[in-house]
Formats: structure tokens, C-alpha cells, sequence
């Protein structure tokens, strides 16, 4: 009984094999009927196989035509996209400027800068006249960090580079800057408008400016005569004794301006009415506009007293007070150079003086000198 049992248990798995094949061929070959004719399951299984990738490459096709279609489709809204919205690079005028500014501009954005040509850039010209007065001068060596020296020609950049880290070449088509230009000549005049444009730059960028003639001798930092309240700040020819009197004589050879929209636009007005006041050089158009500037655009315009920023036009005589000096009504670079030579000794004189004989105020120079009077 056990015996048959254990036959039975392994019999079973192989007759139900048995079973499932003949019940599968039974299937595969049974007869069908489509379309009035008969077909076997497997020829059947075979067409519609057939229809189906058909059915479904033709969808994949239908598929990618239409991917295509919206890829197509979408680089042309890119492409018109672009060139609506392409606008034209516009190259940068005064290039390596902005780095300039960065490296040496003060915490709160203000640089100080001058303008030299070769004439005065040379050795014993200009230039370094203007550089001993912040090293022999009270306190204002550590502006020489914030100070960009301007240069109008080649041979400037050489001979500035070689006494100044901090110098900038500014070039003008069609200009040779590189001799000495006679006040009101047609490359001085030309020479102060570059200069003017160059100043409009720096605003826009963000950045204040305090601009100073390189025939100007710091003694003392003329920044501490400048108030937060103005827009523009000027020296002056002729000082009526009130800083808000638009009636003073501006000297824009020390001007200070601070960037907002408003002296932007100022700087515009100012460059745009060179046009209409030909032929003449910033200052004196400046002049012409200042009404319109306070008035039209509410600029807000302040004079320095000549007894702080003088010059051989109109200085005060007291050294306990003066910062700069400027060597104005004076024409020749010769002259200039002589009589701010006498300045920087009479200056040496006064700063070895006792602090009891500095106080009595009763020493003075010799301004304008020999070769500079008007």
C-alpha cells in the first residue's frame, strides 16, 4: 500500500504535464473563422501582431513628426525672441576704468584725480610739484592712494607710471595733447571738454570725484571745506563771502561732485552747452549755466572761500587756514613752474616755524610771485 502510494506521488506531476501539452496543441490548432475563411489561431495571433506595430509605428511616427514640428516650432519663437530682445553691446568708452576706480577709491566712493600731458608730467614740471605738496603737506600724504593721475598722451603714461601707481590714459581721436596748450587754445580747449566727459563717466559708475588742476599745491585736505549738503562743490575766482551766492566766480580747476542721477544730468546739460557757447572752455560755460543748473535741475552748488582753496587770481594770506593754491591768472608753464616753486619754499619756511609764531599768524608768501603777476 505504501509502495503504490509513493508511485502515485511521483506519477502525478508528469501526467498533469501530459495534460497541459495536449490542451495547448489542442488550442493552437483549432480553427477560426475571419472574413469568411478559416484560420488558425496562429495565423491569427500573426495578423494582428502585424496590425498592431503597424498601428503603432505609424503612431511613433505621427509622434516624432509632431516632436519635430514643436521643436521646429520653438526655436523659431527663440530665434525671433532673441532678435527682438538683442540689444547691441555697447563697448565700454573708457575702458579698464572701472577696475581703476575700485582700487582706489575711498570708503565711501570718492576719488581724487588730475590731468597731465607729456609738458607736464616731465621731471621738475608739474606733476612733480603737484606730488610733493601731499608729501610735504599737513596730513594728506595718504591721499596719494585715492589720487588717479589722467593721462592725455603716450609719453604722460610712461613718466607717470614711473612716480604714481594709480594712473589712467585717456586718449582722443585725432588729438596730440602731447605739447604744452596755451589757456583758450583750440587743443586746450579741447583737452578740459575730454576731461569733462571722463568726469560724467566716473558719476555714472558710481563714483564721486574731486577734480583738481595739476597746477594746484595741496597743503591741506581741501575735503573738510566740502558738505554733504551740496551736489556740486567749486573754488572760486571771486568769492562774495556767502558759499550758496550763485554769484560767485567759479573756478572749476578744484570741483567736487558726488554721483546721483541728478549731476549726472548735469554733467549732460553742462556737456551740451558747449554747443551753444562756442568757442569756450568748461568754466566758463559752467558759468553761463549755473542759474540754470540750481534753477531748472535744482543742483545744489556751493562755493569754497579763497581763504581756504586760493589762487594767484584771489587768496587769502593767512597759512594757518589755506589748502590749496592754485596758479591761475597765470599763463606759461615756466611761470607756473617758478612761482609754485617759491610757494613750496615759503610753505617749508612756515611748517619749521614754532607752533607760538605759527599762532601770531604774521608770516605770509610771496603769491602771486615774480613771473605770475596779473
Amino acid at each position: 500500500m505504501g509502495k503504490s502510494a509513493d508511485m502515485l506521488r511521483h506519477a502525478t506531476p508528469f501526467l498533469l504535464g501530459v495534460a497541459a501539452t495536449l490542451v495547448c496543441l489542442t488550442f493552437y490548432r483549432s480553427k477560426i473563422i475571419i472574413g469568411g475563411h478559416e484560420r488558425s489561431l496562429e495565423a491569427f495571433a500573426l495578423i494582428n501582431a502585424t496590425q498592431v506595430n503597424s498601428t503603432n509605428i505609424a503612431c511613433e511616427k505621427k509622434e516624432v513628426a509632431s516632436f519635430d514640428d514643436r521643436l521646429i516650432s520653438r526655436k523659431e519663437v527663440v530665434n525671433q525672441t532673441t532678435v527682438q530682445n538683442a540689444t547691441p553691446v555697447e563697448e565700454e568708452p573708457f575702458p579698464g576704468l572701472l577696475p581703476l576706480l575700485k582700487r582706489v577709491a575711498t570708503n565711501d566712493k570718492t576719488v581724487i584725480m588730475t590731468s597731465v600731458n607729456e609738458a607736464w608730467a616731465t621731471p621738475n614740471s608739474l606733476l612733480d610739484i603737484f606730488l610733493e605738496g601731499f608729501r610735504i603737506g599737513e596730513g594728506i600724504q595718504h591721499l596719494l592712494d585715492h589720487l588717479i593721475v589722467v593721462t592725455l598722451d603716450p609719453n604722460a603714461w610712461n613718466l607717470c607710471t614711473a612716480v604714481h601707481p594709480h594712473c589712467y590714459p585717456l586718449t582722443v581721436d585725432g588729438k596730440n595733447f602731447t605739447s604744452e596748450k596755451v589757456f583758450m587754445s583750440g587743443d586746450y580747449i579741447d583737452l578740459v571738454w575730454s576731461k569733462v566727459k571722463l568726469q560724467r563717466r566716473i558719476l555714472e559708475l558710481g563714483y564721486n570725484f574731486l577734480f583738481t588742476d595739476v597746477d594746484i599745491l595741496w597743503m591741506r585736505n581741501p575735503l573738510k571745506h566740502i558738505t554733504v549738503y551740496a551736489d556740486l562743490t567749486a573754488s572760486s575766482d571771486e568769492f562774495l563771502g556767502d558759499p550758496d551766492d550763485i554769484n560767485n566766480y567759479p573756478n572749476t580747476g578744484l570741483i567736487y561732485v558726488k554721483s546721483t542721477q541728478k549731476t549726472i544730468e548735469m554733467m549732460n546739460y553742462w556737456i551740451d552747452a558747449r554747443n551753444r557757447y562756442p568757442p569756450n572752455h568748461e568754466q566758463t560755460i559752467f558759468n553761463f549755466i549755473k542759474a540754470d543748473l540750481a534753477g531748472n535741475l535744482t543742483v545744489k552748488i556751493q562755493y569754497i572761500d579763497t581763504s581756504y582753496c586760493g589762487g594767484f587770481c584771489n587768496h587769502g594770506n593767512d597759512l594757518n587756514k589755506i589748502c590749496t593754491m592754485h596758479a591761475n591768472c597765470c599763463v606759461g608753464l615756466q611761470a607756473k613752474l617758478h612761482d609754485l616753486k617759491q610757494i613750496i619754499e615759503d610753505w617749508k619756511f612756515y611748517t619749521a616755524l614754532p607752533i607760538e609764531e605759527k599762532r601770531k599768524g604774521l608770516f605770509t608768501w610771496r603769491v602771486p610771485g615774480l613771473y605770475c603777476m596779473h
